[in-house]
């Protein structure tokens, strides 16, 4: 009987996928012969890159199994249920001529997985694995790779030596961790497969890996909204979730606790990530537990058949997340609360919170205002071209838009409707200082504005819309607009791609005059 017979599937003539528990994939009795007992080894091939897991991917690694053994309440000897296995990748295989495996994809995780076998077998746990012999691995000649291996083995050697790793974690690593293995006979395919697993989405997005973590949280007395849930999920268009997590959720609450956000990826998801209510009693955990319960039980309470009545369960975007079925719900209130932010005009007819805020009976205003107002700032960023901002198309200009509807998002969030159409004015004057002192925005230009003053870890910490909004904005200077040479050779006013900005900025009182200092405020 081949793997395939038993727990795979064939690909080609000589191709096998198959779905093993580590104590399997690892082990040299894996890789007999058929004939004879000859071990086949693994070998990391000479064109593969060195081993580079770091000190943070390794204590990923582990507070993953400390964290899945706890969840599971997990014992030595328990009986393997596929629902719980807890799944660390795809291995893809080349096998060469003779008797070797080629390790094409996946040495990392399994160079890794073998230092803390060989680790455990040496000290504490020689009794327990005695019996098992890890498979051979062959590595290329590669001073960065011996580096490497030989400090992760200091560093792994401190977690299987805390008493945290215990019996039943190394127990669930080998007997209820799976990884996919796939084995292909022809070198170019084994590359194809690689490439495609990267290249056409197999690689999950860092929301696709929140998703797999937070149904993996929910209680078995959720189980049933498990498949709701997921559907709803999967109808999501997936660029706006992206962009959702990406450009505003995951920067919020980086920047609301003074982190850097630049760029958002999967070693970054645990940010999202939070408490599983069934888990502990923490004293911490008290208000949100009462919270949870409270909300539950008043929307489950039969007399809501009768008056239809629903209460929404009060999030906040810093708050502690809970695991599970909130997650999903968090995600779906801000995906809506953002919106009205992301409008391409803001109308009358409008009904949403940011109309409701900007519109008190007023009309649509086709041109600001001597004296700008928040309605007149959000028609000249919703409907730029009809409000002489041109440049608006621009990544910077882009940048520092999604930074101006972070702010604004988080206000909202905080304080409501309460004094909404100041602080839009305020956050307008912070977030386009930036636009209009610099010829260009990166996002790094984008981190030192907010690292210079953290405005949105100021809110955090206001209680009141007048402590957050009292503190004077600095002046700026106005860049003027750079000349352009004409036909003949002579300097002409270059096109103003700014105007619109540029005018709000100037009724607003805060560019600084001429032959003043910049530290100046109004």
């Amino acid at each position: 009987m081949t793997l395939a017979d038993k727990d795979g599937t064939h690909l080609g003539s000589q191709n096998i996928a198959s779905v093993l528990k580590i104590s399997e994939f690892l082990s040299a009795k894996t890789y007999l012969k058929e004939k004879d007992s000859e071990v086949k080894g693994l070998v990391v091939p000479f064109y593969q890159r060195p081993y580079r897991w770091k000190e943070e991917n390794i204590t990923d690694l582990f507070s993953d199994l400390f964290y899945q053994t706890k969840r599971l309440v997990h014992t030595a000897g328990a009986v393997f249920n596929p629902d719980n296995a807890y799944r660390l990748g795809t291995v893809v295989l080349h096998q060469e001529e003779g008797k070797h495996l080629a390790l094409v994809d996946g040495q990392q995780r399994t160079l890794t997985l073998l230092l803390i076998l060989k680790i455990a077998k040496e000290n504490t746990f020689s009794d327990y694995l005695k019996d098992y012999q890890t498979v051979d691995i062959a590595l290329p000649n590669c001073s960065e790779t011996q580096k490497n291996l030989s400090t992760n083995y200091a560093v792994i050697g401190r977690y299987v030596n805390s008493p945290e790793f215990t019996i039943d974690v190394l127990d669930f690593l080998l007997k209820h961790c799976e990884i996919v293995r796939v084995t292909l006979d022809d070198l170019s395919e084994a590359f194809q497969f690689f490439d495609s697993q990267n290249a056409r989405g197999l690689d999950l997005s860092p929301h696709d890996l929140l998703k797999a973590f937070h149904l993996r949280e929910f209680p078995d007395a959720e189980s049933d909204s498990k498949q709701i849930i997921v559907e709803d999920w999967e109808k999501q268009n997936t660029k706006r979730l992206k962009s959702l997590f990406a450009h505003y959720l995951y920067p919020i609450r980086r920047w609301s606790s003074g982190q850097p956000a630049m760029y958002f990826s999967k070693t970054h998801v645990g940010v999202f990530k939070g408490i599983n209510l069934n888990d502990n009693a923490y004293p911490f955990q008290q208000g949100l537990n009462v919270i949870h319960n409270t909300v539950d039980s008043y929307n489950q309470h039969f007399h809501r058949e009768l008056d239809q009545q629903r209460m929404t369960y009060p999030f906040q975007l810093t708050q502690t997340i809970i695991n599970g079925r909130r997650f999903f719900g968090w995600v779906e209130y801000y995906q809506a609360l953002l919106t009205p932010l992301l409008e391409n005009a803001i109308k009358d007819s409008d009904d949403n919170w940011l109309k409701d805020a900007l519109f008190k009976g007023s009309q649509v205003q086709q041109e600001p205002q001597t004296r700008p107002t928040a309605l007149s700032i959000m028609q000249t960023l919703t409907n730029p071209k009809s409000h002489g901002y041109s440049g608006w198309w621009r990544q910077g200009d882009r940048y520092v838009r999604r930074l101006f509807d972070a702010l604004v998002l988080c206000y909202y969030d905080r304080f409501g409707s309460a004094e909404l159409e100041r602080a839009i004015e305020y956050i307008f004057i912070w977030a386009y200082a930036l636009r209009l002192t610099k010829t260009a925005v990166y996002l790094e230009s984008i981190e030192k504005h907010v690292r210079e003053n953290n405005v949105f870890m100021r809110l955090q910490h206001s209680l009141s819309p007048a402590d957050f909004l009292s503190k004077p904005l600095p002046l700026v200077k106005e860049l003027k607009v750079k000349p352009v040479k004409g036909k003949d050779g002579e300097d002409k006013k270059g096109k103003d791609k700014i105007k619109g900005i540029r005018t709000l900025y100037r009724n607003l009182g805060y560019f600084l005059p001429e032959n003043k200092d910049a530290s100046n405020e109004p």
